[in-house]
């Protein structure tokens, strides 16, 4: 099972020998292709070969490329290689309304408690998102979600909105994105169609889906920066990411969570959320889709 999460920072060539990568740098390394989960590119010195890209689709690598500011700007998908994929997205696009709302209800209240689960872990007052999450009804009618990430980021932020070009916005963001692209490579590699959601369903963007799917995650991002990238920056006003930032960023697939009562990485959790969000279109069951929560050891 492919376990490295590689991040190239600085000028290389990347190139394919012998089923291997091949990073050419002052020294030469080569990894295994096959132990390879993730490969983020973030350096506009990295240069690149063709049948490389095509070995990484082949083994369904996720691979993000970043932009001038260092964020990821661009993911490279494969097509399925699911030996039922015809199937597969028959099903998805024969998902009744009922269904997609109790997956939507279920989603909003996973995502709700997994960020009153990081308020009360950073010591803040989380009973107001406990009865959000409790109140969450079919679809979110009661829009529960977006009441309580009002609470959640006034707390958990000290009143500084998402929005505001702050250090935490670009984490937060380069966050996203990395769990992001990672559901987008699971979702196409098993046949589902990314831009099918299941709630989110603007005919722009090609990853409704993903979108859907990575809700419970945020919360999980959000502890990740708060935990581990905040440290460096207090007192900061700074927009911009430093080298070892981006650094610990990139490791954030390997960052433990919860799901199914049992501890996982993230990128190992989401292979398990779309596996079982598969089941539940194909049982017609909400209940058999498998959401993250949040670990504290």
């Amino acid at each position: 099972m492919a376990w490295r999460v590689i991040g190239i920072q600085s000028p290389a060539r990347l190139s394919l020998r012998d089923k291997q990568l091949v990073i050419a740098q002052d020294d030469e390394v080569s990894l295994p292709i096959e132990d390879i989960d993730a490969l983020v590119i973030d350096s506009y010195g990295v240069t690149t070969t063709a049948n490389l890209l095509t070995e990484l689709a082949i083994k369904a690598t996720t691979v993000v490329i970043c932009d001038q500011k260092h964020l990821p700007a661009s993911v490279l998908l494969p097509y399925s290689q699911h030996s039922r994929q015809a199937k597969v997205s028959r099903q998805q696009l024969a998902m009744s309304q009922p269904l997609k709302k109790q997956m939507w209800q279920k989603i909003v209240h996973t995502k709700i408690n997994n960020q009153a689960d990081v308020l009360n872990y950073f010591g803040l007052d989380d009973k107001q998102l406990r009865q959000y999450a409790k109140d969450v009804k079919s679809n979110d009618s009661t829009n529960r979600e977006s009441l309580a990430a009002r609470i959640y980021f006034s707390q958990l932020l000290d009143d500084a909105t998402r929005r505001k070009p702050m250090w935490h916005n670009s984490a937060l963001n380069y966050g996203y994105a990395m769990v992001r692209s990672h559901i987008a490579r699971h979702i196409a590699a098993r046949g589902l169609i990314t831009s099918q959601g299941i709630f989110h369903h603007s005919e722009l963007n090609g990853f409704n889906l993903v979108d859907d799917l990575i809700e419970p995650y945020r919360a999980i991002v959000d502890k990740y920066v708060i935990e581990l990238i905040a440290p460096s920056h207090i007192g900061s006003d700074d927009s911009s990411l430093n080298k070892e930032d981006r650094k610990i960023l990139v490791d954030i697939l390997n960052y433990p969570v919860i799901i199914n009562n049992k501890k996982f990485t993230i990128k190992h959790a989401i292979n398990i959320t779309v596996e079982s969000f598969i089941d539940s279109i194909y049982k017609t069951e909400a209940s058999r889709l498998l959401l993250p929560k949040i670990y504290t050891s």
